[in-house]
């Protein structure tokens, strides 16, 4: 069975540093979690890994490659769990988009029990935010996707953009977004100017390749995304991690 369209495969670098912040639990859910495929490094770590996302074709072939997790479909913000039932709790790449992130947080922090851990990234607001990827490229394809004109490979290549805007976030924003429900134990920030760029080439890449290349297999563009991911640049880097217990 073939791959269905998604970007949680572009999430390595930050993915590898919230594994690694994971600690051992019995029950960990991965909110956000695509197709599944960081979903299942979780259960090397814990009991029982659950993934929900609100993507039934990723959730289908994920169910088909990875039976050894469990998967639900649901968002966010409505969570289909009873008070504390996970022990830590992973949010990648996803508050950005929901419709109320507070809402979410506030949700999330109903399922960890107390003493949990929430391990969660997102997009900084730092010097480089107004350069992303897939703000700008999403804004130029739905202007384009509007006009009366013969379109690339037959409008192919508009199913993998969303037509979306996503935020970024500053630490402090995020600190008054999780409340007095979570303490921050720590926050890691990492890429400056190349992460944009590299990922924005990715994206153009998926756009307009016709033929799968080395380069669309992405390993050298997210080798060198990585190298900038694993440099913190503080205040003006591109991406925010953070890691909070649940008071």
């Amino acid at each position: 069975m073939s791959t269905p369209v998604t970007y949680r495969e572009r999430l390595l670098d930050r993915y590898r540093l919230l594994y690694n912040w994971l600690p051992e639990t019995d029950a960990v859910l991965d909110v956000g979690c695509g197709n599944g495929i960081y979903t299942q490094w979780l259960a090397k770590k814990c009991e029982k890994a659950v993934g929900v996302d609100h993507n039934e074709k990723n959730l289908r072939w994920a169910k088909d490659e990875f039976p050894h997790c469990e998967f639900v479909f649901s968002n966010g913000e409505n969570l289909p769990f009873k008070d504390e039932s996970f022990g830590a709790v992973m949010l990648t790449e996803v508050l950005e988009h929901t419709r109320d992130d507070r809402a979410t947080l506030h949700e999330i922090a109903r399922v960890t029990r107390s003493g949990g851990t929430l391990l969660l990234s997102t997009p900084h607001r730092g010097l480089f935010a107004g350069l992303d990827p897939d703000n700008t490229l999403n804004s130029l394809f739905a202007a384009i996707s509007r006009l009366k004109i013969p379109k690339p490979g037959g409008g192919r290549f508009y199913q993998n953009f969303r037509f979306d805007w996503h935020r970024h976030y500053s630490e402090n924003e995020l600190r008054a977004l999780l409340g007095e429900e979570w303490e921050v134990e720590e926050v890691a920030f990492g890429g400056f100017l190349l992460y944009p760029l590299l990922y924005g080439v990715e994206n153009a890449l998926d756009a307009f390749g016709k033929k799968r290349s080395y380069w669309q297999d992405y390993r050298v563009l997210r080798q060198l995304r990585g190298l900038d991911f694993d440099v913190s640049f503080g205040r003006w880097s591109y991406n925010i991690a953070l890691r909070a217990r649940r008071v």
